[in-house]
């Protein structure tokens, strides 16, 4: 082989290696097809329709008729109406989703009449109020006025003329609120009297200047005072009586309101 030949040979190694590492051409990005363009336009046609099919449904669900309170079970009630509880509860033609029912406790707990209440929502528009109403224990006449008086002192207005109730008339005639305390002093007066003296009259009268009162089968007027002392004014109160009467006196009133009796 001569010189020239084997140059030759050598050579071809070389060019074969050259051209191996001659980069490639770069790939060109392939551009989406019209098939696929107008499968990613259906996609979100249906995503919208299917967007506004759901707040659709949820429009009709939180504001169809079926979900709107127009009236509710009320219990417990003896002198209010249904009527009245409804009405200042406030719900009646209320979305139950959006009736808070503490806060329309604490509403209805602000009526005078009301002792305590709870109110319970349900789907679909269940509303129910359960009413404990304060039970009269006193009738308070102020004036013209009537009113009632619970055991918690608490003054309302009297719905119905519940004869069997004692009766406490304000000769002051002092400004009372329904829903606030009748004047404790009076209140006081009147249970510490009924607390010891159980067939007391049913009928007394109240003033500042002579506190508790009344008139006895005799026609003669009592004052008590407050509540101070009470038992003792009672058990003079007894003693004295039938000395009045078996003297014969003329009596127009008998003051045990500072303790020592004094008549005239």
């Amino acid at each position: 082989m001569s010189p020239q030949q084997r140059s030759t040979r050598r050579a071809r190694p070389a060019q074969r290696r050259l051209h191996a590492a001659t980069p490639t051409s770069r790939a060109r990005p392939v551009l989406p097809g019209i098939a696929d363009g107008w499968r990613l336009y259906r996609q979100k046609i249906a995503a919208a329709g299917l967007a506004l099919l759901v707040i659709a449904a949820l429009f009709e669900f939180f504001n169809g008729d079926a979900f709107y309170v127009y009236g509710g079970q009320v219990t417990g009630l003896q002198f209010m109406s249904k009527t009245e509880i409804e009405r200042a509860s406030g719900v009646i033609g209320y979305n139950i989703f959006f009736i808070d029912a503490r806060a329309v406790e604490r509403t209805l707990a602000k009526l005078p009449e009301v002792k305590s209440v709870r109110v319970s929502t349900g789907l679909l528009n269940q509303f129910a109020i359960a009413v404990d109403e304060r039970t009269p224990e006193i009738v308070w006449l102020r004036g013209v006025e009537t009113y009632w008086v619970d055991g918690d002192g608490i003054i309302f207005k009297a719905r119905a003329n519940l004869t069997q109730l004692p009766a406490l008339r304000d000769l002051d005639q002092a400004t009372v609120k329904p829903g606030q305390p009748a004047p404790p002093d009076a209140i006081n007066a009147y249970r510490a009297v009924r607390a010891l003296w159980p067939a007391a009259p049913r009928a007394f009268e109240w003033s500042a200047a002579r506190g508790l009162s009344y008139t006895d089968e005799h026609g003669w007027k009592i004052y008590l005072g407050d509540a101070n002392q009470m038992a003792g004014k009672l058990v003079t109160l007894r003693a004295l009586v039938p000395q009045l009467i078996s003297q014969n006196a003329k009596i127009k009133f008998i003051d045990l309101s500072k303790g020592d009796p004094f008549y005239q």
